[in-house]
């Protein structure tokens, strides 16, 4: 995370200083008492507010929460308005702020319409203005509600612009590398491979040739064993290469999805894997979405990778057509195998509606700490 991402929420804190006509109010001895101290009530309110989102609930992912805190600073602003006597734009400023970061376009444009006439109502109910000047003062809040609103909506593409350039510069970095492996594991595969297979076959055979007992002939064994060793290493350090990576399947499973015309929605907060861990996860991530293309006829699919102390979890669902519940095939089967190898289990359910779920749990710790764990049953 970047200084700019820790910092952001303090950058929004910094735009309350767009309140500064509600000090002017106590300056000017204008209003006094009780009505001074509602002025310092609502004051707080809206800096409370403001500040919790902030800070905070911009963290929930809820559309209701920046709709209500656009509501309630609207009405803070009429109140600190009304409060003081005095029709301030400025008031009206933060709500659109927040709605321009937090809504989607559509309900960002109708929140800044709602907001610019009652800013305009506001100014026409306090100012003792001719019509003339009344209509000239409602048409300059125009310009401010575009102007603050749509900066705030501009930032927020380029921001999100940014954070999707780092994101795919990440991803190419690790497609980059996931093909180096592939290139290093065609290469002892074709290189070493073949020389110790060919060493080994001639081990075999002079073995078969020297009479039993003949000098040279244990040296030659040792030979064979040892080669036979080294074929076994270098294929293993070829399976470990190609072991498939979280991002490689994640990656594919939106290139294939996207080609069978299913929109995938990806929510990852798993952190670093080890090799082992990662495999047999992309291996659930290639089973699913296969099954997704083949057998679902979804529209829309949702992969969510998350962790806690306990367990590393992959929740696969899809909106495709309300299917029985048969029995597990042998790609599930497959899954199942690889996920009880480190203490996991498999979980797949008809949703109630339409649709079907995949679950896959592994432990966080290892399976030799966790102890005996029974393998998962589809039910």
């Amino acid at each position: 995370m970047s200084w700019f991402d820790r910092s952001g929420k303090y950058l929004a804190l910094a735009c309350l200083f767009v309140m500064w006509p509600v000090l002017s109010t106590p300056l000017k001895g204008t209003v006094q008492g009780l009505r001074a101290s509602a002025i310092v009530a609502a004051l707080l309110a809206y800096c409370v507010i403001y500040g919790w989102y902030c800070l905070l609930g911009h963290r929930i992912r809820d559309t209701r929460i920046p709709l209500a805190i656009v509501a309630l600073l609207t009405l803070l602003a009429l109140a600190l308005d009304h409060l003081s006597g005095e029709a301030a734009n400025n008031y009206f400023l933060i709500p659109l702020l927040v709605a321009g970061f937090s809504l989607r376009l559509r309900a960002a444009l109708v929140a800044f319409a709602l907001v610019g006439v009652i800013s305009m109502l506001d100014v026409i109910l306090l100012t003792k203005l001719p019509t003339a000047q009344v209509v000239l003062a409602s048409v300059l809040v125009i310009p401010g509600v575009v102007v603050f609103g749509g900066s705030a909506v501009g930032l927020r593409y380029l921001l999100t612009t940014l954070v999707e350039l780092r994101a795919a510069r990440a991803e190419i970095a690790r497609h980059a590398a996931d093909q180096e492996r592939s290139r290093i594991a065609r290469d002892l595969h074709d290189l070493l491979g073949h020389s110790l297979s060919l060493i080994t076959l001639k081990g075999e055979l002079a073995t078969r040739l020297l009479p039993e007992g003949a000098p040279g002939v244990d040296e030659v064994r040792d030979m064979l064993a040892l080669s036979r060793e080294a074929l076994q290493e270098v294929r293993e350090a070829v399976s470990g290469y190609r072991k498939p990576t979280l991002a490689t399947e994640l990656m594919v499973a939106r290139v294939a999805l996207q080609a069978a015309g299913v929109d995938l929605q990806v929510e990852q907060d798993i952190g670093a894997l080890d090799r082992e861990t990662e495999a047999v996860l992309g291996w659930v991530i290639r089973e699913a979405t296969t099954n997704v293309i083949r057998h679902s006829g979804a529209k829309h699919c949702r992969i969510a990778l998350t962790r806690d102390d306990e367990q590393l979890r992959i929740e696969v669902t899809n909106d495709g057509w309300r299917v029985p519940l048969a029995p597990a095939g042998n790609g599930l089967r497959g899954i199942e195998d690889r996920l009880f190898t480190l203490g996991g289990k498999l979980d797949v359910s008809a949703l109630s509606n339409a649709g079907f779920r995949l679950v896959a749990t592994v432990p966080t710790q290892p399976l030799s700490d966790a102890g005996a764990i029974e393998p998962g049953v589809i039910a």
